[in-house]
């Protein structure tokens, strides 16, 4: 039996760091998931990019401000 591939709308993918405040890259809180209401809080505290994991080893950057564009 082949294993079902999950897709980015069962589950949102979780963030690993966060780019924004200082202009430097910090740790973001643990089991932190990239959802709309994520989006809008990280962005009213000043983060513009997010770091998250889209595999077992591999991550991908995010413009938070492009993803808030998007749901307005």
């Amino acid at each position: 039996m082949s294993r079902r591939k999950s897709t980015h709308d069962s589950r949102p993918v979780r963030v690993v760091e966060l780019y924004g405040k200082d202009l430097r890259w910090e740790s973001a809180e643990p089991h932190l998931r990239l959802t709309d209401e994520t989006v809008a809080r990280l962005t009213r505290e000043g983060y513009t990019m997010a770091l998250v994991r889209v595999g077992l080893w591999r991550t991908r950057r995010v413009s938070l401000i492009r993803h808030a564009q998007r749901l307005s």
